[in-house]
């Protein structure tokens, strides 16, 4: 989803215009922190409304419908089955929050949902979803993060389409699958940022990363990540970086792996106390392994029988890599603008892949009986060495809640998605509506999750 461990160390900028010296920063309650730097901050988790929530519990039962579930099965004539729509009942459970401490930050984000359908031919069950991070200053000059991701879904749409987490390198995220099955994912990351003087600090870090998937027929994924970065402040509005990135990509059930680098240059900039911008840009090289389907000339295939066959490639792709973050802190909302372009370890059936995405996210936490949350999102994915077409995702939502007793809330949610493959060979469409009441403690509204 995002995390929203900003780290202390280097690009923490003040909101008034000073000369960084070596005191010991403000209660970082009471002070700007300034624009995330990229390779570094890399989440919103515990946020809403441009706020820090206090932990906050819920419990709510719903009436849904989905529309275009495909599950990965097929008929007799070995096409895929389209189940079309289904009713059902949901019932859900979660807490979502940030405490602050002297030196201690904790945050989490858990959201668990058992699903029953009217029909059986989809997944049903228990769907879970965690994001945990905890932030500790260990002494003036050294910080620690440790993050962790963790969940178990069964549906393609929705399940992350509004949650704050549109980072390039949360690798373990189903957000582009392409069938209704269950997924099972971990992410786990550390990182120790050693701040040298007010100006300059340096970041190193680390990231292990698993996805399986229920059908044989897709591929899972074991990797890693390691990184080293550099800050330095240039003003107490402008932070400049640079970073390293070696990624490594296992895939399971399908012959391949991929080794990829990357180096950039960052750039974050207070343009004031609400509005925040950090631009990111460099290369990767990606050294891809795998198997590809190749046509057979019609001579030797009349002689062999086959059309097709299956060959391994070894390639190397320079790539482009990119990122821009907008993002406007209202006194009870925040809008987030975001684009990327970089690699994807893909969606079981993409591999390794050249991936563009953006993203539009409005959130609005209430002080007397609404909240509201809008989101849109665009994701392209071009396979490094496989001959597949481009698949292209494009999703959008909407929620809202409204309270009407001390604990008791209305609930409604709103998505859509639209994906194709292989130049629109294959191409679906979904929906899903949600309806229903949640019981929370609390002066505020619940927020959208």
């Amino acid at each position: 989803m995002k995390f929203f461990c900003a780290l202390f160390a280097a690009g923490c900028i003040l909101a008034q215009e000073q000369t960084p010296n070596d005191q010991t920063a403000q209660d970082p309650d009471q002070t700007y922190q300034g624009p995330s730097i990229l390779s570094r901050d890399k989440g919103l988790i515990g946020e809403r409304g441009g706020k820090l929530l206090d932990f906050r519990y819920y419990f709510d039962v719903t009436g849904i419908y989905d529309s275009g579930l495909v599950p990965f099965t097929t008929n007799a004539q070995g096409n895929l089955i389209n189940v079309g729509g289904a009713y059902g009942v949901e019932t859900g459970f979660g807490v979502i929050g940030s405490r602050r401490w002297k030196r201690d930050k904790l945050s989490i984000e858990y959201k668990g949902a058992y699903r029953q359908y009217s029909v059986s031919d989809v997944p049903q069950g228990l769907d879970q979803f965690l994001n945990l991070a905890y932030s500790r200053q260990v002494t003036r000059r050294l910080i620690l993060d440790l993050k962790d991701t963790a969940g178990t879904v069964s549906l393609a749409n929705g399940a992350f389409s509004y949650l704050p987490l549109s980072n390039t390198d949360l690798f373990a995220i189903p957000a582009n699958e392409l069938f209704d099955i269950r997924t099972n994912f971990v992410q786990s990351r550390v990182d120790l940022t050693w701040q040298q003087t007010a100006r300059l600090s340096f970041g190193i870090g680390g990231e292990g990363f698993v996805v399986r998937r229920s059908s044989l027929a897709l591929a899972g994924l074991d990797g890693y990540d390691a990184r080293a970065n550099v800050a330095y402040r240039l003003s107490s509005r402008q932070t400049v970086s640079g970073d390293y990135n070696y990624t490594y990509y296992d895939f399971q059930r399908a012959f391949g792996d991929s080794k990829l680098q990357s180096v950039s240059l960052g750039y974050s900039v207070g343009l004031s106390r609400k509005w925040d911008f950090s631009l990111r840009g460099g290369g990767i090289r990606i050294d891809s392994l795998g198997i590809t389907q190749v046509a057979i000339d019609p001579a030797i295939a009349a002689i062999v029988g086959q059309n097709f066959a299956d060959v391994t490639y070894k390639r190397v792709v320079y790539a482009p890599l990119g990122e821009a973050r907008m993002m406007r802190r209202f006194d009870r909302s925040s809008l987030t603008l975001d684009y990327s372009m970089g690699a994807s370890p893909g969606n079981g059936v993409y591999l390794t892949s050249r991936q563009t995405a953006g993203t539009v996210g409005y959130s609005y936490t209430g002080v007397r009986r609404w909240t509201f949350a809008l989101n849109s999102g665009y994701t392209e994915l071009s396979s490094v060495g496989q001959t597949l077409g481009k698949y292209t995702n494009l999703q959008g939502g909407t929620g809202v809640t409204y309270k009407v007793g001390r604990e008791t809330h209305i609930q409604f949610r709103y998505d859509y998605r639209h994906y194709t493959t292989q130049n629109n060979i294959y191409q679906m469409d979904s929906n899903r509506v949600s309806l229903g009441l949640a019981f929370s403690p609390g002066e505020t509204p619940l927020a959208i999750w």
